[in-house]
């Protein structure tokens, strides 16, 4: 070879170091991410194929056996609800509306008040396997509707996900908030409240996320860290299929010890995998924190996310302190006697104690009992009947209702600007902005800003899923994987906050027709009607929001009317199936009518767990003093109010 040409090829070589190998990497970087795309692409329209040929097949056996077998018909929802849950983390992401709406919700009417006061009828899976698994005789009819209303929707689906743009960003979102979903729904009894399929469902749930996530297997360009780390969480994966499909059984599976020991793992090394790959994340804001590992932890779900002031994070501490303060002060009364301490005592969980408040007027009643107002930022809906949206416009309700606080925000801050000690903390409180000279918008803001400081996650039973296994007591345990498991509670108090909303989007309240009775004779139904105030709609009649069950030992009495005094009644009243099981007239109940078939230990058990959930350690109480006005009667108030 003449030294000519080793030149030339010694040129080329250090050109393909230089130059060229850099642009073949990026290529192959480039590529990668699309091929991610097509990957999770060709999975969701492989398991949408699977769903449309059993539903068409179930659909062809109802159409052309003069026997129906159920058995086949059995068959083949399961296999059309295995290749769902496949891939639900994608559909919940990508169609959350038609997820609720047309495929996979509750056996429940539903109101979108955003898009019609008309309710939507259930519809899709759950409405197939009640008729599938009850007793009664299958009504086809009722069932190829169903059957024509999905294969349609898949049909659509399929067409729609072949165009979208499917980010590798959003996908790790969807796939870190499915497993929130299984934890929080999906091992609650949220679907399969029939078959009771709920952990072999989950088997599937899992099975379709590692699908997913074998993408990187083949990556060549993962580094070191990146392959220890997806070693770890194909571990993990395999380790919940394997405990789920172990125990299948739904009244005997004990979540409480896969969540601690399999799932929560899981969701911690799927945040470890994903974060090394150093994807940037996606400009869209969650409820749940992905910043947070473990999602036992008390920061894991973000409550700043519940407020219509999200991008109003300046000073929060000093607006809160001034917050604690207003809810202390009874200047913001028309009398300058109440507060909103009044009805919601730091020493009884920011309840009262009584079946309903007392009336502004100091001897009638309200017509509700005061809810308890820890961890209430974690809502969407405020009130019973969910009339108002957050925080700020309900304590404004309360203000300008005449038989609360009887005032208005105008009034108020005439009131207030009188005092020098305000003055000075709202100009600290929000400095460099129109509201540091008191304006509603600060008034109402502080006084969420307190209210977001009462939080509750820090008790025995959070503890004991943070790793204290000597937090509770076998009974205790017993009773969460009864109240996740047969006695189905965990489908409307939604595990780890066990109020009513919705995870993991936590975007939507439910409500709730238990039939709660007029007086605890149990004899009538409580006239209330509920959010049927709000909307105006039959499936609202006598529906309330489902409440937070966390301190509920200390929130006595019980119900939107404080019918029951003690525990123990509430319990029973469920057992029984609530006021239908009562035998009471309810059209629309929501509540299970038969009885839930829970014997007194179990009861007793179901109990034990709910007093688990007490923590009001480290709330603060009232102020030691309150500001002082330049008019001398406003100073001789009394801190909390005088009744």
């Amino acid at each position: 070879m003449n030294r000519k040409l080793k030149i030339i090829r010694a040129a080329a070589a250090l050109f393909l170091i230089i130059v060229a190998l850099p642009l073949l990497v990026a290529f192959k970087q480039q590529n990668s991410s699309k091929s991610l795309e097509e990957f999770c692409r060709t999975k969701v329209s492989g398991s949408i194929n699977e769903i449309l040929i059993q539903l068409k097949s179930a659909k062809t056996i109802l159409e052309t056996s003069k026997s129906i077998k159920s058995t086949k018909l059995v068959k083949s929802y399961s296999k059309a609800r295995k290749a769902y849950k496949e891939i639900e983390f994608f559909i919940e992401y990508y169609s959350a509306f038609d997820a609720k709406f047309f495929i996979n919700g509750p056996l429940v009417p539903k109101i979108e008040l955003e898009i019609s006061s008309e309710p939507f009828p259930p519809r899709g899976f759950q409405v197939i396997e009640e008729i599938l698994f009850s007793d009664d005789k299958i009504d086809s009819e009722g069932l190829t509707k169903e059957y024509d209303l999905l294969i349609q929707k898949f049909e659509f689906l399929k067409e729609h996900y072949s165009t979208i743009n499917i980010e590798e960003n959003k996908l790790h979102d969807a796939l870190q908030l499915q497993i929130v979903r299984i934890m929080c729904l999906t091992l609650n009894g949220y679907d399969c409240t029939i078959n009771k399929e709920s952990i072999k469902e989950s088997a599937h749930a899992i099975a379709g996320m590692e699908a997913i996530m074998c993408f990187y297997k083949e990556k060549s360009t993962l580094t070191e860290p990146e392959e220890n780390a997806y070693s770890r969480l194909t571990m993990a994966f395999k380790a919940c299929r394997k405990e789920l499909l172990k125990h299948p059984d739904s009244d005997t599976f004990d979540r409480l010890r896969f969540m601690i020991d399999f799932l929560n793992p899981l969701y911690i090394e799927l945040q470890i995998f994903l974060k090394e790959l150093q994807v940037k994340k996606s400009d869209l804001s969650y409820a749940v924190n992905f910043e947070v590992t473990s999602f036992f932890e008390n920061e894991s779900i973000n409550r700043q996310c519940f407020s219509v002031y999200v991008h109003d994070s300046t000073a929060l501490k000093e607006q809160a302190e001034l917050g604690r303060l207003l809810f202390y002060d009874p200047v913001l009364s028309g009398n300058n006697k109440r507060a909103c301490a009044s009805c919601h005592n730091s020493s009884m969980a920011f309840t009262d104690a009584q079946d309903k408040s007392l009336s502004y007027n100091g001897s009638d009643k309200l017509t509700r009992n005061a809810p308890t107002l820890i961890n209430a930022a974690y809502q969407k809906l405020f009130f019973h009947d969910g009339r108002q949206f957050n925080l700020e416009e309900q304590a404004n309700s309360v203000f300008n209702n005449v038989h609360e606080m009887n005032t208005n925000e105008k009034e108020i801050v005439l009131k207030l600007k009188q005092s020098r000690e305000y003055r000075e903390l709202f100009s600290n409180a929000y400095k460099n902005t129109q509201d540091s000279s008191i304006t509603a918008y600060s008034i109402l803001k502080s006084l969420s800003e307190y209210i977001k400081t009462l939080e509750s996650r820090s008790s025995k039973f959070d503890k004991y899923l943070r790793g204290t296994k000597t937090a509770l007591t076998v009974e205790e345990k017993n009773g969460y994987n009864l109240f996740a498991g047969k006695a189905l509670c965990g489908s409307c108090h939604f595990f780890p906050l066990f109020n009513g909303t919705v995870p993991p989007m936590f975007n939507d309240n439910e409500f709730e027709v238990i039939g709660t009775p007029e007086r605890g004779d149990n004899k009538n139904i409580d006239p209330d009607r509920g959010r049927k105030h709000i909307t105006g709609s039959s499936i609202h009649e006598h529906a309330f929001k489902t409440p937070s069950l966390r301190n509920i030992e200390y929130t006595a009495p019980y119900m939107h009317n404080g019918v029951y005094d003690n525990l123990d009644s509430v319990l029973v009243f469920y057992n029984r199936g609530g006021g239908v099981g009562l035998g009471l007239k309810v059209e629309n109940q929501t509540l299970p009518f038969d009885s839930l078939g829970l014997s007194k230990k179990e009861l007793n058990n179901i109990k034990s767990f709910l007093l688990t959930l007490s923590d009001t350690v480290g709330l603060t109480g009232k102020p030691n003093k309150l500001p002082r006005f330049e008019n001398q009667r406003l100073n001789s108030r009394k801190i909390g109010g005088e009744y």
